[in-house]
């Protein structure tokens, strides 16, 4: 009889990780059970807690790989030479997408047990980063706006594209008159947030 395959160290975490998120984009994060993951993975019930203490600490590793993909793009399109704007509309439209193709991840990373009823400040920070990178352009466009008037901008912004995004994924939002698809019309749900960010 064939042995089973050793799982080195890395090789069993992120097969972990892989496992969790598929299961999660296709049932959603709050059924998934460390003994489900295991048998997903093929490996012992016990196996999993070698890398993670917790359900808790595998759902947060999940969350936090996801800002790191996320954000990637966004401080990517941040640090590029595009003017202010176009830095707002990318990653705007950005985030949308991301939300789109990762609905029930999304979730995770800002409405889940991570997050409520105390957001967990591992992903605090990387929230810190994205509000960063939105509040760089809008620097960018109004260098004399002043630090709070400029916070709150950036926030007025990011509500305006979480919330559509939000909705969306709920299922919630329709096309209206003059758009002819959802991604048109979340184009121009991110230009009008342009316009009130960057309004004199």
């Amino acid at each position: 009889m064939a042995s089973k395959k050793p799982y080195h160290k890395e090789d069993l975490r992120g097969d972990l990780l892989k496992a969790g998120r598929a299961w999660i984009e296709a049932n959603g994060h709050v059924g998934l059970s460390m003994r489900t993951l295991a048998q997903q993975v093929g490996v012992s019930p016990g196996a999993p807690y070698h890398h993670f203490p917790d359900r808790r600490a595998f759902l947060l590793a999940l969350a936090l790989d996801g800002f790191r993909e996320m954000l990637a793009q966004s401080q990517g399109i941040a640090a590029s030479r595009a003017d202010p704007a176009a830095k707002l509309r990318a990653m705007g439209t950005e985030f949308v997408r991301f939300a789109e193709e990762n609905p029930r991840l999304v979730d995770l990373m800002y409405e889940s047990e991570l997050t409520s009823p105390a957001l967990d400040e591992e992903l605090l920070a990387f929230q810190q980063q994205g509000h960063t990178a939105l509040r760089s352009a809008i620097d960018e466009a109004m260098p004399g706006l002043g630090e709070e008037a400029a916070d709150l901008r950036t926030l007025a912004f990011w509500s305006a594209i979480y919330g559509f995004a939000s909705m969306r994924r709920k299922g919630v939002i329709r096309p209206v008159p003059g758009t002819t698809t959802l991604t048109a019309l979340a184009e121009a749900i991110v230009d009008r947030a342009i316009v009130a960010a960057l309004a004199a």
